[in-house]
C-alpha cells in the first residue's frame, strides 16, 4: 500500500476515534439531575423496657428435687445452749489457746481412716465441733478470726430464731468425730462452755 495512503487511512481513524469520544460531552446535553428530596424524620422505634425475669441457676432448678441432709435437731439446739456466750470475756480468752498444732500431736494411726457414710439423702455423714454460739455477727467474725490465727478451721453460720438471729462458730468439718477429742479439751478450758460435736450442716 502506498505510505501517504496509509498515513491518511490511520489518520481518519484516529478523527473518527477523537469524534466517537468528545460528540457526547461537546453536543450532547446533560441529563437533569432529579431534585433532592428531604423526607421527615421516622418515628423512634418503641423498645420494651419491662423487666426481665433473672433467670434461674442450675442449683436452683434442681434444688426443688434434691432433698435436704438429715439434721438431728435435737443435738443442735442443745449445742446451741451448751456454748452460748452472754459476755465478752471469751474475746480476751482466746489469748489463751493453744495452737492447733500444739493441740493435734500427730500420732501414728492403728486404724485405717474411716469411710464416710451417707445418709438417706444421699450426702456424707461429716461433723464439725460447736464451740460457741452468739447473737452479734461482728462477734462471731472476731471469734472465728482469732480461732483461725490460732490454726483452728473455723467458720460461723448464721441461724435465724424467730424475728432474731444468732451465730454458730464451729470447727471443721470432719469425717470422724473422734478427731475432735483434744480441741474440744482445749476450747473448753479457754471458753469455759461445753462445746458439741454436731452433724455438719452442708449449705445448699
Amino acid at each position: 500500500m502506498n505510505p501517504i495512503l496509509r498515513q491518511r487511512l490511520v489518520g481518519a481513524l484516529v478523527l473518527i476515534a477523537l469524534c466517537v469520544v468528545f460528540w457526547p460531552i461537546v453536543f450532547v446535553e446533560p441529563l437533569e439531575q432529579q431534585p433532592i428530596e428531604l423526607r421527615p424524620t421516622p418515628e423512634r422505634p418503641r423498645i420494651d423496657t419491662s423487666p426481665i425475669a433473672k433467670p434461674l441457676s442450675p442449683a436452683a432448678k434442681i434444688r426443688e428435687r434434691v432433698q435436704s441432709p438429715e439434721i438431728d435437731r435435737e443435738s443442735q439446739i442443745r449445742a446451741d445452749e451448751m456454748t452460748r456466750l452472754v459476755d465478752d470475756e471469751s474475746a480476751a480468752n482466746l489469748s489463751e489457746l493453744s495452737d492447733v498444732d500444739s493441740v493435734e500431736q500427730l500420732e501414728l494411726r492403728e486404724q485405717a481412716p474411716v469411710i464416710p457414710v451417707l445418709d438417706a439423702s444421699g450426702f456424707p455423714q461429716a461433723w464439725v465441733l460447736q464451740v460457741a454460739t452468739v447473737s452479734s455477727e461482728s462477734r462471731a467474725k472476731t471469734l472465728v478470726g482469732q480461732l483461725v490465727d490460732k490454726g483452728y478451721p473455723a467458720f460461723h453460720v448464721r441461724v435465724s430464731k424467730g424475728a432474731s438471729a444468732q451465730w454458730r462458730i464451729q470447727i471443721g468439718p470432719k469425717f470422724e468425730k473422734n478427731s475432735f477429742a483434744s480441741m474440744k479439751l482445749e476450747v473448753d478450758r479457754v471458753l469455759k462452755v461445753e462445746s458439741m460435736v454436731v452433724r455438719y450442716q452442708q449449705p445448699l
